[in-house]
């Protein structure tokens, strides 16, 4: 995973907590802190922290927002209420929105100084904006019981959050004045968006069973950010253009408050001599990983991020060009697609790629057309068996048009290019139990037509299972893996010349090992299967060259088998045929 160095601060006048709320690109960071008396706004530049009280305060002083001015926003109690003020220049002035009836409080302010923050008036709380000495207020339309910004962006983008009859939720304003609900996945007992910078990633916290957790939320993607020595939750409120967060963290129940300041640095390149990702995931929390693979052993590992429970693993391809490999997830709930950019270990975006109902089951990826670098869909009918494919190009699903009107007792079996051809062809079999079962027939795209057509090209006993499809020879062609009853693996080959496949067998496994993927594990140019016992143990194999009823094994890694149960691999290819560079 990115490496995360967390710093812990505390102001040395604190005797209960020291908050970080804010901080600039110069590293300037603003919070408050509490000791036995009242509250106190700090300033913390160049490691000395400086005491921020207004001194019309007489109820405590809140320093909550910092621009790269070094202008302050905060708040102030005394006998009147609770007021917002903005300091600047070291004269604090006071912000009170006109419509506020028992407080204001400042949040958040911009490099042109425009401010953010809330009013309560008798109808509630509502959320205002601040800029050339006017006050506007902003309510998302969301909510039933409040809204509060709290940060405000150069470019006008602001987050906060708002109630409803179901809780807290988070928004973001776009500069065009539209709101959009965050809600963290993983949330359970809401979500508060806290600190955007000018790149549009977002901090903030979300609440479950277990407390309260802070979240990055970048290229469409929520990180959950636990300081480690937390123990009671972590809150995530600001962050800089250098990706810096600031926010505190509990280590003792009603003590032990500590500011922490967060630094990210992305996960590294592959080392050398890695020719093959293998992507992992964790479906009990939804977290993936990235494992870099070569010479027979894992040489690398990173955590990608973490998912919510509607969305499912769906196909590893490429959906943008110049990625090593990207990964599409689908809404089980709602049948939306959302692709996930992935290059040097790293997500660096994502995108929604468009909504297919759900009695559209996914069938595979690969390049059916031969007219494009990028990965197309193919997704199957529940009910008829007929297929559609998909072009996935720019960060959407541009078109879907019928291309086989194939009945449900034909079942797909694998991809690949099984006739050595540049386009991706398709393996299925007859699942019947009449004459025809085991029939396996190959099928390939015809773009001409805007079809799939296709050919016998043998039949199986129903002793063989399926296993995958690779080019485990290194010839360039994709062959198809399947096992028999007694654990030995057939390796069939295509000949297009008799327009047959011919099998050998090739080895056996123990029945404790299943595989999990293919990929060119040991070196580039062929593939390798990936097996995995019931303890976590992961085994590669290889298929010598042309020698029948023999099988390598090597002995490669061991993980866990709780954070690794479904594994998909790919090879970091520059082909266009990217049907190579993923599973069967």
């Amino acid at each position: 995973m990115p490496v995360y160095n967390y710093t812990t601060f505390d102001d040395p006048s604190a005797t209960i907590g020291t908050f970080g709320n804010s901080i600039n690109d110069t590293g300037q960071i603003v919070g408050h802190i509490s000791d036995a008396v009242s509250s106190h706004g700090f300033l913390l530049s160049g490691g000395t922290f400086t005491t921020l009280d207004d001194p019309l305060a007489t109820g405590g002083t809140f320093a909550e927002g910092i621009n790269d001015a070094g202008q302050i926003v905060g708040w102030y109690g005394n006998n009147s209420g609770e007021h917002g003020f903005l300091l600047s220049g070291g004269t604090y002035t006071t912000l009170d929105d006109p419509l506020a009836t028992t407080s204001t409080r400042a949040f958040g302010v911009n490099n042109i100084g425009q401010v953010v923050g809330q009013y309560s008036d008798n109808n509630g709380t509502h959320s205002f904006f601040y800029s050339g000495g006017t006050y506007t207020t902003i309510d998302d339309p969301s909510a039933t019981q409040g809204t509060f910004a709290i940060n405000i962006n150069a470019s006008g983008q602001i987050v906060g959050g708002y109630f409803d009859a179901s809780g807290a939720h988070g928004f973001l304003r776009t500069s065009n004045g539209t709101f959009i609900t965050l809600d963290d996945p993983l949330a359970t007992g809401g979500t508060v968006a806290e600190g955007i910078n000018d790149a549009g990633q977002i901090v903030g916290f979300f609440q479950d069973a277990s407390g309260k957790h802070g979240f990055l939320l970048s290229g469409g993607t929520y990180t959950t950010l636990d300081d480690p020595l937390a123990t009671s939750g972590t809150v995530a409120n600001g962050i800089n253009d250098a990706g810096q967060i600031v926010g505190f963290y509990q280590n003792a129940t009603g003590t032990g408050i500590h500011g922490f300041l967060l630094t990210i640095t992305p996960n590294p390149s592959p080392p050398a001599g890695t020719t093959a990702l293998m992507i992992m995931s964790n479906p009990s929390d939804g977290t993936y990983e990235i494992y870099n693979v070569g010479g027979n052993a894992i040489l690398a590992a990173f955590q990608l991020g973490h998912v919510g429970a509607p969305w499912t693993f769906g196909a590893l391809g490429t959906f943008q060009a110049g990625d090593s490999s990207d990964m599409l997830l689908r809404n089980s709930s709602t049948g939306a697609f959302q692709a996930y950019y992935i290059s040097y270990n790293n997500i660096i975006g994502s995108a929604n790629v468009g909504t297919v109902g759900l009695d559209w089951n996914f069938a595979g990826t690969g390049n059916f057309d031969g007219a494009s670098s990028l990965s197309e869909l193919l997704l199957r009918n529940a009910g008829s068996g007929s297929f559609e494919l998909y072009h996935v190009v720019g960060g959407g699903i541009l078109s879907g048009n019928a291309v086989a009107p194939i009945g449900n007792n034909f079942t797909v079996k694998g991809f690949g290019n099984f006739a050595n051809s540049p386009t991706t062809q398709m393996m299925m079999q007859d699942n019947t139990h009449d004459a025809s079962a085991g029939q396996l027939e190959l099928y390939t795209y015809n773009p001409s037509i805007g079809f799939f057509s296709g050919q016998n090209v043998g039949v199986v006993g129903d002793n063989l299972n399926f296993i995958g499809c690779a080019s485990l020879l290194g010839n360039g062609a994709t062959q198809m893996i399947m096992q028999q009853n007694n654990g030995t693996f057939w390796l069939y080959t295509y000949n297009p010349s008799v327009n047959a496949l011919s099998g050998i067998p090739v080895g056996a496994v123990g029945s404790n090992f299943h595989v999990v993927g293919f990929g060119p594990l040991g070196s580039a140019g062929q593939d390798e299967c990936f097996a995995r016992a019931g303890n976590g143990q992961l085994r590669r194999r290889r298929k010598r060259e042309l020698e029948p009823d023999t099988a390598c094994r090597y002995d490669a890694a061991t993980v866990d088998h709780n954070t690794a149960a479904r594994l998909r691999v790919v090879r970091p290819c520059q082909t266009r045929n990217r049907n190579r560079c993923k599973a069967a």
